[in-house]
């Protein structure tokens, strides 16, 4: 199938679960100033201000919860493996390894080896640590016992702007993604910079089926990287979406009132 056929039929797709005839199920309240991410497999990931980390599974039931307070505030969650989520906390930073039941596996503590201005983490593709380091505007992997395997030049030595401070990195197996200052950088495995990517204004994205997926205006718009195609999914998004993403045929959206919607057939 043609690039062009997979974006039409993926469009249609989404489009078919939000027909007039299809009603809504699932809908899950959260907390004021909640988060989400989720997995390829169709759970769902919420963390509140109160750094409540609560998962659901595709049905929308609630499958685990956790709060490691001693730790502080969540800064972000990456469940790119379901089977190991890791968790920053900036604060002290350290990531934190959970299992699929939110149990604490293991944790890597970056400040004992003097790594102590983080801007964001991610899971590597070999499940080691992709972070940058705002000290040396770095992008750097390391392994799980924190040794240094491979890093970047300084991000300020490209034309990548003056303002640095990228805040999601993205490991889609072929390349590294780093979102900086609303532009998505492409790295290579390597942490070599290879180009911008996509200068757009984008507070978070995804990477789907080949394609990188975020939401902007009101719009879910769909890039991909091979072709520079863009596209815009039409979809009759709630007024006052904050976030959305989608997976396993579900969208999944954040609202102003704070409930996350899932649209499937009936």
């Amino acid at each position: 199938m043609n690039l062009k056929a997979s974006v039409v039929l993926f469009a249609l797709c989404l489009a078919f679960s939000l027909r007039a005839d299809v009603v809504m199920h699932d809908s899950i309240v959260v907390p004021p100033g909640s988060q989400f991410t989720t997995d390829n497999m169709g759970n769902l990931y919420v963390y509140t201000p109160t750094n409540d980390i609560v998962k659901y599974n595709p049905e929308g039931l609630k499958m685990a919860t956790a709060n490691f307070k001693v730790l502080g505030n969540i800064s972000s969650i990456d469940a790119g493996n379901p089977f190991e989520i890791y968790v920053f906390y900036r604060d002290q930073n350290k990531v934190v390894f959970l299992d699929n039941l939110l149990n604490i596996r293991g944790e890597c503590d970056m400040e004992s080896i003097g790594v102590s201005q983080i801007a964001c983490i991610a899971r590597s593709s070999d499940n080691q640590i992709w972070l940058f380091d705002m000290a040396d505007q770095k992008l750097k992997k390391y392994s799980k016992d924190l040794k240094l395997i491979i890093e970047s030049a300084a991000l300020n030595n490209f034309p990548v702007g003056n303002n640095i401070n990228p805040t999601l990195i993205l490991d889609i197996n072929s390349s590294v993604l780093v979102l900086n200052n609303n532009r998505i950088l492409e790295f290579d495995l390597f942490a070599n910079f290879n180009k911008t990517l996509i200068a757009d204004t984008i507070a978070t994205f995804q990477y789907l089926n080949g394609n990188i997926i975020y939401f902007k205006n009101g719009q879910v718009q769909m890039f991909n990287p091979l072709s520079f195609k863009m596209d815009v999914l039409s979809l009759n998004l709630p007024e006052k979406t904050l976030q959305v993403r989608l997976e396993k045929e579900r969208l999944f959206i954040l609202k102003d009132e704070f409930v996350i919607l899932r649209f499937i057939p009936e």
